[in-house]
C-alpha cells in the first residue's frame, strides 16, 4: 500500500512538471512591400544588385531576443526566439521589396559567375525591446538601428546611403506586436532607402556619356 501510495505522489509530481513546460515561441520580421500599381515600374533599370547578409552588433548576433532594461543591463529571452536571424531577414525583405518595385532587371542574394552593378549592404547596430526598469517612469519601446548603403562596384564608391535609429512605443507586452512594430518600421525605412536608390538610377542614366560627342 505505501509502494502504491509513492508511486501516486511521483506520479502527480510528473504531471505538475508537465504541465508547468514552457516552449520557445518564433518570431518573423515581415511585410508585404507596400507596392501599388502605379508604384512599380513598367521598365526597370537595366542594372544588377546584389543584397548581402547584413552585419550586426555582436550583442544581438543571436536568435533570441534582446531584452533592455538600462543603458548597461540587457539579457536574452530564451522563451522569445527570432525565427530567421535579423541579418538574413532584413536582405531578404529589401530584395523582395527591390523585385516588387519592378526596380532593376537583376536582383539576388548571391552572384557566383558574374559581378553585379551595385551591392546593398547594411549593419544592424540595435534591435531590441526596451523596458524601463524605473518603476515611476515604466515603458516599452521597439528600438531599431540601421545604416543601409549601395554601393557601385566598378568604383567601390558608395552612392546612396540612409542611416536610422527609431524608438517606437509599445503599448502591450506582446512578443508578437514587438515583432511587428519593428516589421512596419524596416518596411517604412527600406521603403524610403529604395527611392533613394530610384532617384539616384534616374540621375545617372540622364547623365551625358562622356564616351559621345
Amino acid at each position: 500500500m505505501k509502494i502504491i501510495r509513492i508511486a501516486y505522489i511521483c506520479l502527480l509530481l510528473l504531471l505538475f512538471g508537465c504541465s508547468q513546460t514552457q516552449w520557445a515561441k518564433y518570431y518573423l520580421l515581415d511585410y508585404v512591400p507596400p507596392v501599388l500599381e502605379n508604384d512599380r515600374l513598367s521598365e526597370s533599370f537595366n542594372y544588377s544588385i546584389q543584397v548581402q547578409e547584413f552585419k550586426i552588433d555582436r550583442t544581438y548576433d543571436n536568435s533570441r531576443i534582446v531584452i533592455r532594461q538600462s543603458a548597461h543591463e540587457v539579457y536574452y529571452d530564451r522563451l522569445s526566439l527570432w525565427a530567421r536571424r535579423p541579418p538574413d531577414a532584413i536582405a531578404s525583405l529589401i530584395t523582395n521589396h527591390i523585385k516588387a518595385l519592378n526596380l532593376v532587371t537583376n536582383c539576388r542574394r548571391t552572384f557566383l559567375e558574374s559581378r553585379p552593378d551595385f551591392i546593398i549592404s547594411g549593419t544592424i547596430h540595435n534591435i531590441e525591446k526596451y523596458m524601463s526598469d524605473i518603476p515611476q517612469n515604466e515603458f516599452l519601446r521597439a528600438d531599431l538601428s540601421i545604416s543601409l548603403q549601395m554601393i557601385d562596384t566598378k568604383t567601390d564608391k558608395i552612392v546612396v546611403r540612409h542611416n536610422f535609429i527609431r524608438y517606437t512605443p509599445l503599448y502591450t507586452q506582446s512578443m508578437s506586436y514587438f515583432a511587428k512594430t519593428l516589421s512596419d518600421t524596416l518596411k517604412n525605412e527600406i521603403s524610403i532607402f529604395l527611392r533613394k536608390v530610384q532617384e539616384y538610377f534616374e540621375t545617372i542614366q540622364h547623365q551625358p556619356n562622356p564616351l559621345q560627342g
